[in-house]
C-alpha cells in the first residue's frame, strides 16, 4: 500500500476550504451579533419606569437608585454585544488568514520538496 498523500492538492483544498468555511461563519455570526447590539441599544427606560409608590422623598430615591443600577447594567450588556460582534469577526478574519498561510506555506514546502527530489535544493 503506498504512502499516503498529505501533500495533494485534494487535502490541501480541504483543509483550506473547510477553514474559510468556519470563517464565514463567524463573519455571519458577527453580523448577526452586530444586529442584537444595535437593537439593544436602542432599547431605553426612563427613571419613571422604576418609580416605586410609595410616599415622600424615598420614592424618588428608589427610582433613581433603581434607573442608576439598570442603566449600569445596560451598559454592561450593551458593550459585551458590540464586542462580541467584534471578537467573532476578528475569528474569521484570523481563520481566512490561516487559510490563507496554510496554502502558501504548503506551496512553499511542496517546492522544497520537488527541490530536494531534483537535488537542487538548498541552492
Amino acid at each position: 500500500m503506498p504512502d499516503y498523500n498529505w501533500y495533494s492538492d485534494k487535502n490541501v483544498q480541504v483543509a483550506s476550504d473547510g477553514l474559510r468555511e468556519a470563517a464565514k461563519n463567524w463573519h455571519d455570526l458577527a453580523d448577526r451579533m452586530t444586529t442584537v447590539s444595535t437593537s439593544a441599544n436602542q432599547q431605553t427606560l426612563e427613571m419613571s419606569a422604576f418609580t416605586v409608590i410609595i410616599d415622600g422623598p424615598v420614592g424618588t430615591a428608589t427610582a433613581s437608585d433603581l434607573y442608576n443600577a439598570y442603566q449600569q447594567e445596560f451598559q454592561k450588556l450593551t458593550g459585551l454585544f458590540k464586542e462580541a460582534a467584534i471578537q467573532f469577526d476578528a475569528m474569521g478574519t484570523a481563520l481566512k488568514e490561516n487559510a490563507d498561510w496554510y496554502e502558501d506555506a504548503d506551496e512553499n514546502s511542496a517546492q522544497s520538496f520537488d527541490g530536494i527530489a531534483k537535488g537542487d535544493w538548498p541552492h
